[in-house]
C-alpha cells in the first residue's frame, strides 16, 4: 500500500498562518504529554472487581434462590404440576419427593468478599480527599498551611485550572485581534475550579459516603458502557 497527497491545507487566522498547533494536554498533576498514573486507578480496579464479584453473586443466586421439586419412585410419564389443587401420588413403595434448597456457605463467600472491596473503595475514595503530609509538620500546622488545596482531588482540580484557562486563552485569541496567542494574559480572562476539598470539615460519615458515592457513579459508568 501507498500513500499519496491529496491535497494540503495550512489553517489560518486573519489571513495569517497559525504558528502552532492550539492542541492542550490534560493530566491529573500537568499539561504535558506524557503519560500518568490516574489517581483513581486503584478505585476503578476495585470497582471491576466488585462489579464482577456482584455480577458471580447475582448468577449465582439466579440458579440457587428459587426451591425446585424433586420425585423418585414415580413413573416417569406422570404429568407432575405444582399447585394448591394438585398432588403428587405414587403406588411405588420408597417413593420420595420433596425440594432441593440451596444449602452451604458458597453465596455467603461473595457476600464477604463484596464486604471487603465495598470497605476498599471506601477507603480510597476517602484518601483523595486527605491532605499530603509531610513527616516535618504536625498535622494541625499542616491543615493551616495547605487550606485544602493539596489533596489528590485539589491537584488535579489545580492541573485542570491551568489547562482549562490555556484552551480558553486560545478560544479567545481565536475571536480577538491579538497578535500571539501568548498576548492573551489572566487580564483578559482567567478561569478557576474549586480547590477547597479539605476533609477536616468532613465527619467519618461524610467522607464513609463521599467514598460509597463514587463507587455508585463507577457502577453506572460501566453499566452505560
Amino acid at each position: 500500500m501507498q500513500w499519496r497527497l491529496v491535497r494540503s491545507l495550512t489553517p489560518t487566522r486573519l489571513g495569517k498562518p497559525l504558528s502552532t498547533i492550539p492542541f492542550i494536554f490534560h493530566g491529573p498533576s500537568h499539561s504535558r504529554p506524557e503519560v500518568e498514573k490516574s489517581p483513581i486507578e486503584d478505585i476503578v480496579a476495585a470497582n471491576l472487581d466488585h462489579y464482577r464479584l456482584n455480577t458471580d453473586y447475582k448468577h449465582g443466586m439466579h440458579f440457587t434462590a428459587l426451591p425446585t421439586a424433586f420425585v423418585t419412585g414415580f413413573d416417569k410419564a406422570s404429568n407432575l404440576r405444582i399447585g394448591s389443587t394438585t398432588a403428587w401420588v405414587t403406588d411405588t413403595l420408597g417413593a420420595t419427593a420433596g425440594y432441593l434448597e440451596f444449602k452451604g456457605d458458597g453465596l455467603m463467600t461473595f457476600e464477604r468478599a463484596l464486604d471487603r472491596v465495598e470497605r476498599l473503595l471506601t477507603v480510597l475514595g476517602s484518601r483523595l480527599l486527605e491532605s499530603q503530609k509531610r513527616v516535618s509538620e504536625s498535622a494541625a500546622a499542616l491543615a493551616i498551611r495547605q487550606a485544602g488545596e493539596s489533596s489528590i482531588i485539589a491537584s488535579i482540580s489545580t492541573s485542570v485550572t491551568a489547562s482549562m484557562n490555556a484552551v480558553l486563552r486560545w478560544v479567545y485569541w481565536w475571536h480577538s485581534t491579538e497578535a500571539k496567542p501568548e498576548d492573551v494574559t489572566p487580564e483578559h480572562l482567567n478561569y478557576s475550579l474549586n480547590t477547597d476539598f479539605d476533609s477536616t470539615l468532613l465527619s467519618a460519615t461524610e467522607i464513609q459516603a463521599s467514598g460509597l458515592s463514587e463507587l455508585s457513579g463507577c457502577q453506572q459508568t460501566l453499566q452505560h458502557h
